[in-house]
């Protein structure tokens, strides 16, 4: 027990001074939901609420990771320190698009002012709000300036991160232009940044067009980039900081940190709560109540009331 709260203490430490080894080590025991990661997270929540949380999602195949390798070069070049975590929809050892981000990314491996992490959206109660919450706090306590927190597609995962994120930049490509009409209710919900990768393509100029007339009037600005080519990066960067300034102008930042606390706060009672009432009614209980609701012998809302009954 003592030993654990030590090597708590010095992965503290290291972590505030910036160490890269201990936050990667740190981040493990945050994803194996180890009892030592919420003892180190409690301790470096006072060191938290410096950083720019950008949220980057939109389709696949939009180039969403080379956006943000460009993004992590411009930054770097002023000097900021940027800390990059990416969504695994599956396994984190299954490689595809883990591997992907990583190589788009690799140029950044050997630079210390820069922190790359994948992580999985794994089953259970466990998902994506908990983790990235605890990994954006990890990296902001660590003095990274700038985080980038990247997930696929226009869906659940891009409305969680858009409670988590301070910008949120959604990354399309010429070929989602017929999918736009339909993606525009999800797209205001959450898009402070539309951006048209892939601008060398055929169809990206009438695309950036159509958002423009689409998104204009709202307010959300359109951007034109070609990642694999560096081109319209710097505009984006610019106006990534320009979005931040607006926020902090307008009061709008409080309003999303209150957000983001309230998302957290949910998620951490709700992860808590389940996991007494699983611990206290037993793994084989709960089995036998999925196998009764699969069968119709027991509806799942009196299987719940049931179990609240058992833990008082």
């Amino acid at each position: 027990m003592g030993s654990g709260n030590k090597t708590s203490d010095t992965l503290v430490k290291r972590i505030l001074k910036g160490d890269g080894r201990a936050a990667a080590k740190a981040l493990t025991l945050i994803e194996n939901r180890d009892g030592r990661a919420r003892e180190i997270l409690k301790a470096l929540f006072p060191y938290t609420g410096k950083a720019h949380i950008v949220g980057v999602t939109g389709p696949t195949g939009s180039g969403k990771s080379t956006v943000i390798a460009r993004l992590t070069s411009a930054l770097r070049k002023r000097e900021k320190k940027v800390g990059v975590l990416t969504v695994d929809p599956s396994s984190p050892f299954s490689g595809g698009a883990l591997l992907g981000d990583r190589l788009r990314l690799r140029g950044h491996f050997l630079d210390e002012g820069v922190f790359i992490r994948s992580l999985a959206t794994r089953g259970g109660f466990g998902g994506l709000s908990g983790s990235i919450h605890e990994a954006t706090q990890l990296l902001d306590a660590m003095g990274k300036e700038t985080i980038f927190v990247e997930t696929i597609g226009v869906g659940q995962d891009q409305v969680e991160v858009s409670n988590i994120a301070h910008t949120a930049v959604v990354v399309l490509s010429p070929w989602t232009g017929d999918e736009v009409q339909a993606m525009k209710a999800g797209l205001m919900e959450v898009a402070d940044l539309l951006v048209v990768n892939k601008a060398d393509l055929s169809g990206a100029e009438e695309m950036f067009q159509q958002l423009k007339t689409m998104f204009g009037d709202a307010g959300v600005p359109v951007f034109q980039t070609s990642a694999k080519k560096d081109e319209g990066i710097d505009m984006l960067v610019k106006g990534i900081e320009e979005h931040r300034s607006r926020l902090a102008a307008g009061g709008d930042q409080r309003r999303r940190n209150l957000n983001s606390c309230r998302t957290q706060l949910l998620f951490l009672l709700r992860d808590m709560i389940l996991g007494r009432a699983l611990k206290k009614i037993g793994g084989d209980s709960f089995d036998q109540m999925v196998e009764k609701i699969a069968e119709r012998r027991l509806d799942p809302y009196t299987a719940a009331e049931k179990i609240l009954k058992r833990t008082g």
